[in-house]
């Protein structure tokens, strides 16, 4: 454990929805995320969108002005300056806080609309930062990262096999859904029902 100091910036408050997801498709003709009929219903539009590899993701922030945000960055945002264990606090999650436990993906019925959990929202008032999707940020992983990361703006390795993921998802367990874990995947990893994201900006 140790502190880093963050320049400012901006985070978005939802993850990014299948609505949103449908206009940067309909806008660059990209090919569409597996699954696509069935996550692009009107009963779906405002959940996260997944499926997606991490350029996908990097790409879809790109068109919208933004980025993925970096993993301090977001573990700022869910945590805030008193350093709580979940968005909300320390107490541990409840289903009014946050989206986990499910034991299998039934066609996208799994997930909750963005800004649902009010209970749930972190100190900057962004929700859905423990459960439904886990979210894509820019860093490569590194396990050892922490002992060596510069203590200003630290934005991870320069280069590496994985890249990391925070918040937990759908389908994680209540421990894992704690704000400092990290999870890792290959950029090119097999689309996942469990793995979204959310942009931040440099203001």
């Amino acid at each position: 454990m140790h502190q880093v100091s963050l320049n400012a910036y901006y985070l978005d408050k939802h993850e990014v929805t299948v609505e949103q997801y449908a206009m940067f498709l309909e806008a660059t003709k990209r090919k569409a995320p597996p699954e696509w009929k069935i996550l692009n219903q009107p009963t779906h539009l405002k959940h996260p969108v997944v499926m997606m590899d991490w350029s996908d993701a990097d790409r879809y922030c790109t068109w919208a002005e933004k980025r993925l945000p970096t993993e301090a960055e977001w573990e700022k945002a869910a945590r805030g300056t008193d350093g709580r264990k979940f968005p909300w606090g320390d107490d541990m999650p409840t289903p009014q806080r946050a989206n986990y436990g499910k034991k299998k993906w039934d066609k996208d019925a799994t997930l909750l609309p963005v800004g649902t959990l009010e209970d749930g929202k972190s100190p900057y008032g962004i929700y859905d930062m423990a459960g439904n999707a886990w979210e894509w940020v820019s860093d490569w992983y590194d396990r050892g990262y922490y002992k060596k990361s510069p203590l200003q703006n630290p934005t991870g390795p320069d280069h590496g096999d994985y890249k990391v993921l925070k918040g937990g998802s759908w389908h994680s367990n209540p421990e894992s859904l704690h704000s400092a874990n990290r999870n890792y995947t290959s950029p090119e990893h097999h689309p996942s029902h469990n793995n979204g994201f959310r942009c931040a900006k440099t203001p």
